[in-house]
């Protein structure tokens, strides 16, 4: 354990953190409406998300306008050259509610193997370059999501991002984070890559303009003759070859042959609600098995309550069984008995068998939680989003690239390649607790990799009313970023603006449990020192950092008004409601 006097100390007496939650009646990264909402990290794609829904159309309108618009901007994180997972609210003519989950993860090339990594090499190969590259989904999830669910016309969702691609943005804030020579010195030295970010042969930084036209024309031709262009023809052909100079192995059959698959949601009732979530190879089961867990123990302590404190100890416990379960949970396809196993961790007998394992006294080492001995996933990168329209439909959705600018391999058509090949595990590896790689999760040809995407909505128990649309941004974060809001807002009754302005912890099975110091600029106060001290006498490990990495934006309904919410940890995001 750290010595918690010198982490105390430093807490203190440099920032004097004294965790408070906001005045909701102020709202930060947010806005109040009657019809419907949108909230992303950009805020200029909030604004078009929004845009589309006073324009008729439906909240997956507004999340595919937003997507590609949040695409457009933060590249470094997200876009078509990658994948991810979304949960469907969808409201029928005679307001039968029905749930589903559209899945559109990259696969692994028709040409891998176990070993590719293992033999290469190159120690960067699952990372950086060709052979990292996924066979990208997002289009292909686009196209089912509109053909569902949407009402404006597919072309009329490309504009808002046709327009900033074309004329311009600023570089914003997260941005210009990233926009780093001596981190990424790609982006001055690679002509692809340079035209864009590098126009004049020094990197643009915050406050300039970004021109993407080539990126434009590339949606212009994906708004006027659909998904099939990027799948087939001259644009595949220009995935493949910027990859195979890389290094890659990803085929035009690869391209042509991908297909978004939708999986059957998981769900629980949790105290006076009915939570939904994601399956594998995601990990919203893991966020409802934690929650199960979790629902017997009083929780509506504030911070300001010593009872917070062991409320605290209690949810992270029940996390870590989460994270211990959610090895086995690879893509159901190449893994048997995925969807049984999510089923039984949250029947009430194993539920109860867990819980009887908390001790309120202390916490354990890490194989306690993990006997089945493999690694939990370490997943990067991400952006989330959500949206609720005036007829009830809602999406909470997650999209990635997965580490900042992927594979870092541009096409000549401007589309960024993820690097989600690295979310695979290898035989024979092994993490620091001697937890090995998790066959769950191998590479196999047309695979899905392992994702801790966490997307979760709320209604409530007895009269169906959506009350909340969740999950995060942030790697292996989401789970516990995700868990955390729907804990703020169900069960501590906080508004979704106080939910995303109050500090987070986050531990998932390392041998550090993290506590947010205050990021004054952004509006969090940092995690309360009292109960930091608690867990800390309990034999948590524990450690302050900066702003965590997970970006966890909120759609809530209270009283009729939608809540739009922001994660102020991504100042450059606002939500909008109208």
């Amino acid at each position: 354990m750290l010595v918690w006097s010198l982490v105390l100390s430093l807490a203190t007496s440099a920032l004097q953190v004294v965790q408070a939650y906001p005045n909701p009646g102020s709202p930060q990264y947010g806005s109040f409406g009657k019809h419907g909402g949108v909230a992303t990290e950009v805020a200029e794609c909030s604004k078009i998300g929004v845009d589309i829904l006073a324009q008729g159309g439906s909240a997956v309108d507004a999340i595919i306008a937003s997507s590609l618009c949040v695409g457009t901007i933060a590249a470094y994180h997200s876009g078509l050259g990658g994948g991810g997972f979304g949960l469907v609210r969808s409201v029928g003519r005679k307001g039968k509610v029905s749930y589903d989950m559209i899945d559109f993860r990259e696969t692994a090339p028709g040409a891998s193997d176990l070993w590719m990594y293992k033999n290469s090499t190159d120690p960067t190969a699952s990372t950086i370059g060709g052979l990292a590259v996924g066979v990208p989904g997002e289009l292909r999830g686009w196209e089912y999501l509109h053909k569902k669910h949407g009402k404006l016309p597919w072309a009329k969702l490309f504009e808002g991002a046709i327009k900033l691609a074309r004329y311009g943005f600023t570089v914003n804030e997260d941005l210009a984070v990233t926009l780093n020579n001596d981190t990424y010195p790609f982006l001055t030295t690679d002509p692809v890559w340079a035209e864009v970010y590098a126009p004049n042969g020094t990197l643009l930084k915050k406050g300039d303009i970004v021109y993407r036209k080539k990126f434009a024309e590339t949606l212009e031709t994906f708004a006027w003759k659909g998904p099939n262009a990027f799948y087939t023809g001259e644009i595949a052909e220009n995935i493949v070859s910027a990859a195979k100079a890389r290094g890659g192995i990803i085929t035009l059959k690869d391209l042509e042959d991908y297909k978004a698959i939708t999986r059957t949601p998981v769900n629980i009732t949790y105290r006076n609600n009915r939570i939904f979530s994601t399956v594998a190879p995601s990990s919203g089961a893991v966020v409802l098995s934690a929650l199960k867990v979790f629902e017997v123990y009083p929780a509506t302590a504030k911070v300001d309550d010593p009872e917070y404190d062991i409320t605290t100890h209690r949810l992270i416990q029940a996390t870590r069984f989460g994270y211990g379960q959610r090895t086995n949970y690879g893509d159901p396809a190449y893994t048997a008995n995925v969807s049984a196993l999510e089923r039984e961790f949250l029947e009430d007998s194993t539920v109860q068998e867990i819980r009887a394992q908390i001790n309120d006294s202390t916490t354990y080492p890490a194989p306690f939680y993990n006997p089945s001995n493999y690694v939990v996933l370490d997943d990067h990168g991400t952006s989330h989003l959500a949206a609720a329209d005036r007829w009830g439909n809602v999406i909470s959705l997650t999209t990635t690239i997965n580490l900042f600018w992927g594979s870092r391999v541009m096409t000549a058509d401007g589309i960024v390649l993820n690097n989600e090949m690295d979310d695979f595990s290898t035989p024979g590896t092994t993490n620091s607790f001697g937890f090995a790689a998790s066959p769950a999760n191998y590479i196999y040809p047309g695979k899905r990799p392992q994702s801790s995407i966490s997307s979760s909505i709320a209604e409530d128990l007895e009269t169906g009313e959506f009350k909340i649309a969740t999950g995060s941004a942030g790697g292996s974060r989401i789970i516990t970023a995700t868990l955390q809001n729907l804990h703020h807002t169900l069960d501590q009754g906080l508004t979704p603006n106080a939910s995303v302005h109050t500090s987070r912890w986050h531990d998932q099975l390392t041998n550090v449990t993290y506590f947010e110091l205050p990021a004054l600029a952004n509006g969090l106060p940092g995690y309360n020192n009292r109960t930091v001290k608690f867990l800390a006498s309990l034999k948590y490990n524990v450690t302050y950092q900066g702003i965590s990495g997970s970006t966890s934006h909120i759609i809530g309904k209270i009283n009729g008004t939608f809540h739009a919410f922001s994660d102020p940890r991504k100042p450059a995001g606002h939500g909008y409601a109208y």
